[in-house]
This record gives C-alpha cells, sequence and structure tokens, in this order.
C-alpha cells in the first residue's frame, strides 16, 4: 500500500459535491499519487485549486476544470472528460470516494486547466527522473 502525504491541512467530507461546484465542467482523470503531487504543488503556489474528489478504492484524483477543457487536454498522464466527475474504474470494486476542498478560505470553486495540465507534467518528469527537474510536457 501506498502511503500519500500533503503539505497542507484538507477539508475532506463524503457524499455529494461541493455546493461551490458549477454545474457546466469537465473532469480531468488522473493517477491519485501523481494528481496529489501536482495538487499540492498548486496549493503550495497559492494558484486557483477547487475541490478535488478522490477515490481510495481506484486510486484515481477526479479534478473539476473549466468546461470546454475535454476538447483540447491531450495530456499522456491523464484524461480529461466532460461533466460530472465519476471514477473510469466503476465496476466490480465500488468506488469510495471523497472531497477534498484546499485549507484556504474562499477557493476557486474549479481548478485552473493549464495550470493544473503544467503541474501534472512537471511532477511526472519529476517521478519518471527522480530529481527535481523543471521539464513540462507539451502535447
Amino acid at each position: 500500500m501506498q502511503t500519500l502525504s500533503s503539505r497542507h491541512s484538507w477539508i475532506l467530507a463524503f457524499g455529494e459535491a461541493p455546493a461551490a461546484l458549477p454545474s457546466a465542467h469537465d473532469t480531468v482523470r488522473v493517477s491519485l499519487a501523481l494528481g496529489l503531487s501536482a495538487i499540492d504543488g498548486l496549493v503550495t503556489d497559492e494558484a486557483g485549486v477547487g475541490s478535488v474528489k478522490c477515490c481510495l478504492v481506484h486510486s484515481q484524483l477526479l479534478v473539476p476544470v473549466e468546461s470546454g477543457t475535454a476538447i483540447r487536454w491531450h495530456a499522456p498522464h491523464s484524461v480529461c472528460v466532460s461533466g460530472t466527475p465519476r471514477c473510469a474504474a466503476e465496476g466490480y470494486r465500488r468506488c469510495l470516494a471523497l472531497w477534498m476542498t484546499p485549507p484556504r478560505r474562499g477557493t476557486d470553486p474549479l481548478t485552473a486547466a493549464d495550470a493544473l495540465h503544467e503541474a501534472l507534467s512537471r511532477t511526472r518528469s519529476r517521478m519518471r527522473t527522480g530529481r527535481g527537474v523543471r521539464q513540462v510536457c507539451r502535447a
């Protein structure tokens, strides 16, 4: 079992999506380890980060982003779909999901897609090389 950690305190909630989540949005689906590390970096950089949904059973992070992102999202580390965040691995093993809201009050309802793409690419590169290099994948 992999232990995941964050440098920040998060507000955790089980159940429905946060009320601040706009009805029109897209969702980036990424592995929990890569996604949480990238999101943690965005919070550290004080970038706009909204609530994210974690599926603990399928090890996925679902990040709501602005509507229209799915059309232009071409990244080897993740997939972006239109609409409500759902775990891609739903099937015989039911999801155990929770919502994580950033520690700051007055956070953005959605995470900025461009900032997320860059953070995911940078984090993926760092995980692959084992160093703190700043290589960004522009797919």
